[in-house]
């Protein structure tokens, strides 16, 4: 087995998989979140190597880190980030490509808040200082999870901030609550004491998941490697259902995160290559609620046919392709 090291930290590279000269080389960033779990499985497994794709790795806190700090400033090739940040980009350029859905699960996102500022439910939070990470998958949650409950964006006194900014902010009073996901909650209730927040789930709200997102010219000139890629997270796949054990042990060595709450993830959400009508319809509802929030200064959600190359996966698993083109 091959180590995939992973330090905790913004950003880490130079993380090599040597292989022959004539295997191509790809860039890869990988958000340290669980929902990289096929890639994660692919690299610490060799998958990688006997599919013959060579691989740099760099790491980012989050998706939209890897596609912002990443793709899009060239830093990597080809990374995985959450339909929300897919869907903000989409107003902005129209170079890269959503190739594979390699992650879906709803009820992924939580809100944590402090006690001491008299919150013990999603109502307390009118009034209150929330944050979240501005155009991502948590921000999306957000507006959901206050839709669900009675309040909108409006009753709440929203701020944005990155990711690993927020258990501080929390811990330090400078905030009442925040949206966000694992590692990032139990790092906030860890800094306080658990008896000292509230942590707040809404499951079924919000169907997320994760696309491998690749710009137009990489997709181009390597289109083989790429596909070799998807090839090894579809062994990575089969790993997860055939050992959930073995796979959770993974994951938390390269996370540093709890074996058993990862093993439950890996049994309540999907870790499937696909793409399928469902991430059609919820591309075109984030853009809504996008330009409905006026989030952005477009006024026309794009067309995410555009967005979508279809052909890698069908080379690799066509049954998994359900979009109507």
């Amino acid at each position: 087995m091959r180590q995939f090291l992973l330090a905790i930290a913004l950003v880490c590279s130079g993380v090599n998989y040597p292989v022959s000269a004539s295997e191509q080389r790809i860039r890869l960033g990988v958000a340290l979140a669980p929902s990289s779990a096929l890639i994660i499985i692919a690299l610490e497994n060799g998958y990688m190597a006997a599919e013959g794709v060579a691989v740099d790795v760099t790491t980012y806190a989050s998706g939209k880190r890897a596609l912002l700090d990443g793709l899009f400033t060239g830093e990597v090739d080809l990374v995985s980030a959450s339909d929300a940040p897919v869907v903000f980009n989409s107003f902005a350029r129209g170079d890269f490509k959503v190739i594979a859905s390699i992650f879906s699960a709803d009820n992924v996102n939580r809100v944590i808040a402090r006690r001491d500022s008299g919150i013990t439910q999603a109502a307390d939070l009118r009034g209150k200082r929330v944050a979240t990470q501005k155009a991502s998958a948590v921000h999306f949650f957000l507006h959901l999870f206050l839709l669900e409950n009675g309040l909108s964006e409006e009753d709440v006194r929203l701020s944005y901030m990155k990711a690993g900014k927020l258990p501080a902010a929390l811990a330090q009073g400078r905030i009442d609550a925040f949206s966000m996901r694992e590692p990032f909650i139990s790092q906030a209730a860890a800094m306080l004491g658990a008896e000292k927040v509230v942590i707040m789930a809404e499951p079924g709200v919000y169907d997320q998941s994760d696309q491998v997102v690749v710009l137009d010219g990489t997709l181009k000139e390597k289109r083989s490697a790429i596909q070799r890629f998807l090839k090894a997270l579809a062994r990575a796949e089969d790993f997860i259902d055939n050992n959930p054990g073995q796979a959770a042990a993974i994951l938390a060595k390269v996370l540093k995160g709890d074996r058993a709450a990862l093993e439950t993830l890996l049994k309540r959400s999907r870790f499937k290559l696909e793409l399928t009508q469902t991430l059609f319809l919820r591309l075109e509802d984030e853009a809504r609620w996008v330009v409905d929030a006026k989030l952005t200064s477009h006024g026309t959600p794009p067309n995410f046919l555009r967005y979508i190359d279809t052909g890698p996966l069908k080379a690799v698993r066509p049954n998994r392709v359900t979009i109507i083109e």
